[in-house]
């Protein structure tokens, strides 16, 4: 690994991961304030939603339908959002960017360039994962959402894991063409696949094949309520650990641009 191009990766992701945490602080604070004061009038007004509907909200959860929102739609969709366009342009954006050649005129291999990039998407993912924590434990504390500070930390825990996965997805696959915006495409519509299967597909019965999705592993062990599940975690480490085998071997080979 090389600490120039991790500390250069790491200013360029600066101003990005600012603005993605304030986002978190503003909207997580907002809506679980308004969800404890408002509790009895959105629970009544949920209970006339088909299953369905509540199903794919993720809305089943101890504090009701605004902190499902939160943790199954805002959180998630902020985090898997910047960790797919994180990844996608990770190398990818350097080729489309003619860069490239200066990353790859440094005394570091290919591997190390990869490296780099991976420990800066990783410690942004981290970061923004850390804020969205502390605003939603603040706000447990301050308005009495119904959650226990050990279930918020499992969760986001679980959170971090799925955005790592998905930014490992799109950097493999942008290592693999070159080209970003294919990578953000692939793996974003994995993603939005994946939120969608998990969600519909228990309630065809076919739980079992809710399992593929790694969706699944995030929400699936619902660590609102039992906390951490280290078998999900290890499947979802195992998922981006073969994405990043993906991503150095084709790396490595592809004969690179810019």
């Amino acid at each position: 690994m090389s600490t120039d191009i991790l500390d250069k990766d790491l200013r360029e992701r600066r101003m990005p991961v600012l603005w993605l945490g304030a986002v978190l602080v503003v909207l997580t604070v907002f809506a679980l304030a308004i969800g404890a004061g408002l509790e009895s009038t959105i629970a009544d007004l949920t209970e006339s939603f088909p299953e369905a509907l509540n199903a794919f909200m993720g809305a089943d959860v101890p504090g009701g339908y605004v902190v499902g929102e939160v943790f199954n739609l805002i959180a998630p969709l902020a985090l898997v959002g910047y960790a797919v366009a994180g990844g996608a342009r990770a190398t990818a954006g350097e080729e489309e960017d003619g860069t490239m050649a200066v990353l790859a005129a440094q005394p570091v291999t290919r591997l190390g360039i990869l490296a780099s990039k991976v420990g800066g998407l990783l410690l942004a993912l981290i970061a923004a994962t850390v804020v969205f924590w502390a605003s939603a434990a603040t706000s447990d504390a301050l308005f009495g959402i119904g959650l226990t500070q050990s279930a918020i930390a499992a969760t986001c825990l679980h959170l971090l894991m799925l955005a790592i996965t998905f930014g490992a997805l799109a950097l493999a696959v942008g290592a693999i063409t070159g080209r970003p915006t294919v990578a953000a495409a692939v793996a974003g519509s994995v993603a939005a696949l994946s939120y969608v299967t998990n969600a519909m597909l228990p309630l065809a019965d076919l739980d079992g094949w809710a399992r593929l999705s790694p969706w699944h592993y995030y929400a699936g062990g619902e660590p609102l309520v039992n906390g951490l599940d280290p078998a999900y975690l290890l499947v979802l480490a195992a998922l981006t650990t073969l994405a990043l085998v993906v991503a150095f071997l084709a790396f490595e080979r592809r004969d690179l641009k810019g």
